[in-house]
């Protein structure tokens, strides 16, 4: 198993770089680069291009604290500028500049989360009160930005929820380039340090007895797994455990949200004390079940304890077809008339392919193709996309005409 490392070993090691900004125009890079040496900020890195060349960067670096990009020449800004910032995550503070001065652009800018935009040329002092307002010296007009709470529960033990849970966040991080942390709160029988092939211990306990809990805390006590994925959990412990206080876990699930783009945690199913909180206060809430009578009178019982989607928290059921990879005991018509909503996606049976892989590593997906392009639509639908009706191949069509 691969061995992973604490977020900040290191003495003094940053959560993200400092300033980094894409401009178009050698003679705007280079009056950009003089202002920043005049700011005292020679650190800055500044490169050619706008919102693509951006996007290009973050995918392979870690994401800055400051982002200042230009976006002359996007047809479609908003957008663009929506993906970027989902790759970066909450902790970037990003400046648009441009060219128009369109206040219909500015609020729209604002809303969406962007500390500021400057029209181009902008001066000295503007700059270095917009830079100001990116450190926490200056307060502004923009919207706070936070990330999202997945939260993954089964409607019984072995439906794969921690299977789930875990490919969730390697595809988000990996696949859709966004900083993801992954709770297993699961502290009697956990699986996801098996899972992601760590073999140290996390430091959920830490963090949950904590009274003081800050950032540099969660940094010391998060498992690096990959560039943008972090992993909080501990070793099972088959003792008595300290219940936690649900207040102090609704303030972790707070606090990770201003750290990552996605929040993801995998919820047992036995509900410990503050589990019921953060199902209730997620953005989107996965319960995973197989088609059987034991499950539907779970789920409903789930459903009832949590609410409906009145308040734009989304509810997502997922059969998961861990169990039976032929006919399960009730038709899906049947578990939805039990259940009194709808079946959101199925997974198929991965067979062993996972479970093999865990003897080499952290869990492959790539072990199962179809339950990985599956677990594809599941991180579409996370991430509020509508999937895409197969398109059929016409040149087969044609042929078997023939």
């Amino acid at each position: 198993m691969s061995e992973a490392t604490n977020s900040a070993q290191q003495e003094g090691e940053e959560w993200g770089t400092g300033l980094v900004a894409f401009i178009q125009g050698s003679g705007a890079q280079s009056q950009l680069r003089e202002d920043l040496a005049r700011l005292k900020r020679s650190d800055a890195q500044v490169l050619a291009g706008g919102l693509s060349a951006a996007a290009q960067w973050c995918e392979v670096n870690l994401p800055p604290q400051v982002l200042l990009v230009d976006l002359d020449g996007e047809p479609w800004p908003l957008p663009a500028l929506e993906s970027l910032m989902a790759m970066c995550g909450p902790q970037t503070r990003l400046i648009a500049l441009g060219e128009g001065q369109d206040i219909g652009l500015y609020r729209a800018l604002l809303q969406l989360g962007v500390t500021d935009y400057l029209v181009k040329p902008c001066t000295l002092d503007l700059l270095s009160s917009t830079l100001a307002k990116c450190d926490g010296q200056q307060s502004g007009p923009e919207y706070a930005r936070t990330g999202r709470t997945v939260a993954v529960v089964g409607a019984s033990g072995g439906v794969g929820t921690s299977t789930i849970a875990a490919g969730l966040a390697q595809l988000m991080s990996g696949e859709r380039h966004l900083p993801v942390a992954l709770v297993d709160f699961d502290r009697r029988h956990g699986d996801q340090l098996l899972l992601q092939g760590v073999s140290e211990s996390g430091g959920l306990s830490a963090v949950l007895e904590s009274s003081q809990l800050d950032t540099r805390l969660l940094q010391r006590a998060m498992l690096q797994v990959d560039t943008r994925l972090h992993l909080l959990a501990q070793k099972p412990e088959l003792g008595e455990l300290t219940e936690p206080d649900a207040d102090a876990v609704l303030h972790l699930g707070g606090s990770l949200c201003r750290m990552f783009n996605q929040v993801v945690w995998d919820l047992p199913g036995s509900f410990p004390n503050g589990a019921l909180d953060v199902i209730c206060c997620a953005d989107l809430r996965i319960i995973v079940t197989e088609l059987t009578v034991q499950d539907a009178r779970n789920v409903r019982r789930i459903i009832q304890a949590i609410g409906d989607e009145s308040e734009g928290q989304r509810l997502m059921l997922v059969h998961n077809q861990s169990h039976y990879a032929g006919a399960a005991p009730l038709t899906r018509a049947q578990f939805e008339a039990l259940v009194g909503r709808p079946v959101d996606l199925v997974l198929p049976h991965a067979g062993v392919g996972l479970g093999q892989s865990l003897s080499l590593g952290a869990l492959d997906l790539a072990a199962s193709g179809p339950f990985r392009q599956a677990m594809r639509q599941l991180v579409d639908l996370a991430c509020g996309q509508r999937l895409q009706p197969v398109k059929k191949n016409w040149l087969n069509g044609l042929l078997k005409r023939a």
